[in-house]
């Protein structure tokens, strides 16, 4: 029994051979015929541009623009758009797309894919970005910071002089983008309007701060304050500051004692 089983199968592979076989045929067989799936692997989307705006701080054109050329051979449906392996628009019609969800100095990976109207695709056309960011100076400049305080230099005081970290709270005076701020030092009662001139903050006061006069009491001194913004970050839709640093200099002289005197180096970061 399993002999005549063995000669069956053999019997209908030669038949098979026989029908699909020709004096036409080169050696070896007859090629494979393409198949549609292997069809729609040679279409592909040559080329992908992608265009961004002169960023702004108020955040109102914060986006990328993707183009692509239609790809030779295939019948688009529709196009897919992929940003960092997921999805973000399915059923983009035409050869652009403007992507509104992005922020100011992140990078992107893009994907374009083609869509038949059968559900074939084209190969994807791929390429990498990363956004660009408004100008520093149009940072605003609000909130507390955490400021390491180094001594710079000290004259004219009783005891040493030691730095720390103390916190700095920066309040604008206007609703939106950069301006000039209240500067506040909870700890050492000091305040005072800070003027902006760009990425600058500052302002000569008349404040307490860190020098007791001679009778042991906290006094108005002539305080300089000179901040810069030196790194900012996208909050939502708003350009802020989330570094700064400069020098504060305090000078006390008060009837009956000697001038003393500090100087300030500032740096750190925004709270968050």
């Amino acid at each position: 029994m399993p002999t005549r089983t063995f000669a069956a199968a053999t019997l209908t592979a030669m038949t098979l051979t026989a029908c699909t076989s020709s004096a036409l045929d080169p050696p070896g067989g007859a090629p494979p015929a393409l198949s549609a799936g292997a069809a729609v692997e040679l279409a592909r989307i040559e080329g992908l541009a992608i265009e961004q705006p002169a960023w702004e701080a108020g955040g109102s054109n914060w986006s990328v623009t993707l183009s692509w050329p239609e790809p030779e051979g295939f019948r688009v449906d529709h196009y897919r758009v992929v940003r960092d392996g997921v999805t973000i628009a399915g059923e983009v019609s035409g050869t652009s797309f403007r992507d509104d969800d992005v922020r100011p100095d992140t990078r992107h990976s893009y994907r374009v894919i083609g869509a038949g109207p059968a559900g074939e695709s084209t190969r994807p056309a791929v390429e990498n970005v990363r956004t660009g960011q408004p100008p520093l100076p149009e940072a605003r400049l609000e909130g507390t910071f955490a400021l390491r305080m180094t001594v710079w230099s000290a004259t004219g005081t009783q005891s040493p002089v030691r730095g720390g970290a103390s916190s700095h709270s920066f309040e604008p005076r206007c609703r939106e983008g950069a301006c000039s701020v209240r500067w506040s030092m909870r700890t050492a009662r000091a305040e005072g309007l800070l003027r902006r001139d760009g990425a600058v903050y500052s302002a000569r006061l008349s404040t307490p701060l860190f020098i007791r006069n001679c009778f042991g009491r906290v006094v108005d001194e002539a305080v300089a304050v000179r901040l810069r913004v030196r790194a900012a970050a996208a909050f939502g839709h708003e350009w802020r500051a989330t570094r700064i640093e400069g020098r504060i200099d305090e000078e006390s002289s008060y009837a009956g004692c000697g001038t003393a005197a500090i100087v300030w180096k500032v740096r750190g970061p925004l709270q968050v």
